[in-house]
This record gives C-alpha cells, sequence and structure tokens, in this order.
C-alpha cells in the first residue's frame, strides 16, 4: 500500500493519509539497519505542518537501531547539507516534501557528503516492505542530541559569505514563500551589505501566501514588488529553500537557464570546464556555453542525478529548468542561497539584469503536466519511446523520452514525486513550438489508450 510514496530520490505522500507517523518510526528503523550501529545521522526539517511530528517519530525510529542522532531542527535544506558535508557524519535525512502541496509531507535521506541518495532509495523502501530492521538492545540504543538551528544557520553563512564580495549597494525583494529560507537568505543578503525587502517571510507550513513552488503563476506579487521598491532584482524561494526563482528589474521572470548562463559565464572567465544541464534546458545552453570556453553535459532531471555527475565529471557549474543551481566550488550538492549572492556580486558591477538577460536569446518554450496513475505512467512513456522509435526519430533516452529536430525538441518524462507524465517543449519560433505540442499530446493520447 505504501510502495508508491517511495520516489526516485525522495519519500512523499499526503500526510495522515499516505505517510503518518507510525510509517515514520519504522522508515527511521529501516534507514538505520541500512547503515549499520553506531552511525552518526544529521537530521533537519522544514517547516511544513506535518514535518516536526514526522521528525520527531523518524528520529525515534532510527536511534532503536543503535545511530546517533543530531537534530538541528528547523533550517534550510542546503544548511543541513552543509553540516553533514562538513561534520562527522556517517549519513543525514531532512524532513520535507520540497515545494508538494501544504497537506504533503516527506522524507530526503543524504550521503556523508550531503547530496541525496538514488539508488539507495530503493533499498531502504524494499528493507521497510519486508520488516526487515536490525533493532539494537535496550542498553545500546543511540542517542539523540538536540543543538540550536540559530547556530547552525550562523555556521552555514560563516562559511558561505566570505566567498562573495558585492561591490556596490544593492536592494533585493525576496519571497521566502513562508517557508523555512527566511531563516536564512535575508540575514545573508544584509550581511552582504543588500538593502531587502521581504515578503511572505512569516514560517506557516500551510503556505498562505503562495504555493510553495515558485514559479512565474505564483510569483506576480513579488513581480509588482522589484519594480515598486526600484530593486536590482527578486528572488522567489520555495519552501524547504533548495530553488529559487529570480526577477529581473523590469519585473519579469528570468528563465533559469539565463541565470544559468549568466553565472557560467562568470565562472568560465576564470578557467574552462564542463556545465551540466538536464535534459529539460533550453536548447540556448548548447548555444552560449560553448562560445564561453564550457562544454555541456546533459544529465537526467533531479538535483540528486546532477550531484552524482558533477562528482563523476568535476563540473564547475551545474543547472536545472526546475531552478536548482550548483556551484560545485563549495560543495557538490544544490543552494539557491549561493546563486543568489552569486548573482548580486555580478550586478554588483554595475549592469542591470534586464539587460544581461535581454542579450541571451529566447525561445518559445512550454510545460504541461499530463495526469497518469503512477502504476501506468512509466509504461505510457515506454510506449512513446516505441512509437518514435518506429517513426525513425532522433531519441535522447537519458530521461524519459526526448525527440530532437533541427528546430526544436520535446521531452516526455514520468514524474518523480507526483502522478504525472511531464512534457517538455521547445521550438524556434511559436508556430513550431504549437506543432511539437500538437505532437507530443496526441502522442501522449494514444499511449494510454493502448
Amino acid at each position: 500500500m505504501s510502495r508508491h510514496i517511495f520516489r526516485a530520490y525522495d519519500i512523499r505522500g499526503v500526510f495522515n493519509e499516505e505517510l503518518d507517523v507510525a510509517m515514520a518510526a519504522k522508515i527511521g528503523m529501516a534507514f538505520g539497519s541500512y547503515l549499520g550501529r553506531d552511525k552518526r545521522v544529521l537530521v533537519g526539517r522544514d517547516g511544513r505542518t506535518s514535518s516536526e511530528v514526522l521528525e520527531e517519530a523518524f528520529i525515534s525510529g532510527l536511534a532503536s537501531t543503535g545511530c546517533e542522532c543530531v537534530s538541528i531542527g528547523l533550517v534550510p535544506i542546503p544548511t543541513a547539507n552543509y553540516h553533514i558535508w562538513k561534520g562527522d557524519y556517517d549519513g543525514g535525512v531532512y524532513i520535507t516534501a520540497s515545494h508538494n502541496p501544504p497537506e504533503y509531507g516527506g522524507i530526503r535521506f543524504r550521503h556523508g557528503d550531503g547530496t541525496g541518495y538514488t539508488r539507495e532509495n530503493m533499498d531502504i523502501r524494499d528493507r521497510y516492505l519486508r520488516g526487515d530492521y536490525t533493532l539494537a538492545p535496550w542498553d545500546s540504543i543511540g542517542g539523540i542530541e538536540r543543538r540550536g538551528s540559530e547556530d547552525a544557520i550562523d555556521d552555514y553563512l560563516g562559511f558561505i559569505l566570505p566567498k562573495f564580495s558585492v561591490q556596490e549597494s544593492l536592494r533585493a525583494v525576496l519571497d521566502l514563500g513562508n517557508g523555512v529560507a527566511a531563516t536564512a537568505a535575508p540575514r545573508a543578503l544584509r550581511r552582504a551589505g543588500i538593502d531587502v525587502v521581504t515578503i511572505n517571510e512569516a514560517i506557516d507550513g500551510r503556505f498562505p501566501g503562495r504555493p510553495s513552488e515558485p514559479k512565474e503563476e505564483t510569483l506576480g506579487e513579488l513581480m509588482r514588488a522589484t519594480v515598486r521598491e526600484n530593486a536590482a532584482f527578486g528572488a522567489g524561494y520555495d519552501g524547504d529553500a533548495d530553488r529559487v526563482i529570480f526577477v529581473d528589474d523590469k519585473g519579469r521572470v528570468v528563465q533559469t537557464e539565463k541565470i544559468g548562463i549568466l553565472v557560467a559565464r562568470d565562472i568560465l572567465r576564470k578557467r574552462t570546464g564542463k556545465i551540466i544541464a538536464n535534459v529539460e534546458c533550453s536548447m540556448i545552453v548548447e548555444e552560449e556555453i560553448p562560445k564561453l570556453g564550457g562544454e555541456v553535459l546533459r544529465v537526467r532531471v533531479g538535483d540528486v542525478f546532477i550531484s552524482e555527475a558533477i562528482k563523476k565529471h568535476g563540473a564547475l557549474f551545474a543547472m536545472e529548468t526546475s531552478a536548482h543551481y550548483f556551484l560545485p566550488e563549495f560543495y557538490p550538492f544544490d543552494d539557491p542561497l549561493l546563486i543568489t549572492l552569486k548573482l548580486a556580486e555580478i550586478l554588483s558591477r554595475g549592469e542591470k539584469l534586464s539587460e544581461l538577460v535581454d542579450a541571451i536569446p529566447s525561445y518559445p518554450k512550454r510545460a504541461i503536466n499530463f495526469p497518469c496513475r503512477d502504476e501506468e505512467k512509466f509504461k505510457v512513456v515506454e510506449r512513446i519511446v516505441e512509437n518514435w522509435q518506429a517513426k525513425g526519430y532522433t531519441l535522447d533516452l537519458t530521461d524519459g523520452a526526448k525527440v530532437v529536430f533541427e528546430d526544436g525538441w520535446a521531452l516526455l518524462r514520468p514524474s518523480n514525486t507526483t502522478p504525472l507524465v511531464r512534457a517538455s517543449v521547445e521550438g524556434v519560433t511559436e508556430e513550431r513550438l504549437k506543432e511539437l505540442v500538437d505532437m507530443v499530446t496526441r502522442d501522449f493520447e494514444a499511449a494510454c489508450e493502448k
């Protein structure tokens, strides 16, 4: 019954319907049994209404296996990842459902370097489903240590802030989305010398200000405030602070890949190397990055897979369409606060964000979510692959089914987190985009009928 809540790189389910505290305790027992006795684990959480009780239940199960638990409480996920990476930990856990609606709760596992689990999630899932737990004797259970979240955040900021230099005074508007970014982002930018205006700053797991996922449809208040405050840029974060969407000085949401290209340009001025982008990223990445001396590598969607590729290829920078950004000179996991500070550093040299992004070409692009049951979505995409192969299309099967033409591309892939098949389509003109959208819709519907 609970198999479906184990996703490609985390666990997510509607709290008290698909995921409850009893399950969280057993998942903690499964994780501790997977790690082995006497391992040291750091745990953090976001501000969802369910996260605190899920954390308590999970830690109890984990400690029952003989693992030592250190809780730093309410912190952004990059802060937790940083402490796992920096400290002497065998692994970590962060309680979150990321950008999902407020009724969801979730659990994410971390390696000792702060990066997320991929294939290992299935090992933990299978152990949980079998009830295969190795519990410690009564006199050997693990300890539970509580550390202050404020100290944890200060330590994290003390590491990242000295590495940036904002040369001129800037104003920025931060839409904190009632999420845990409120604990760190305003403090970081103010310490960097930036004049900060905040909206939706109160942490509230019901997300009353806007939905947890930042995107153009949900960032209207940020767009208006950025213009009203005469700010250099605006930034909107998701609930656990691992995503950020930027708004330029004209109040326009900036395409994720354009921010990535601006940051890559700054990095590639000093040295050449590999730049990673997931398969959903715009074709402007291949057009612009090689001009700057970079080599583009495409990988599957998911921050955990990006982290694996960074470590494998020694990449200088990485980006995802979903607004995850990675600066490996710091550490191998994503951190939107790093990119916010990097963008501020770039803009403090005197250029306007609107002018910088307008100098990069744009192509019409569209994202479509097709509802599809979890137990069906992978089969549907397999049928689409068979159909496109039969037509002789050029395919990229890195993640789902991506068909590539000279004047555009279309990608259909099963969502890793929700019962959807996600489509991304890009064409060199609006007319070509419409043709590709029609093709994708038609082929998806045909695959569902089989």
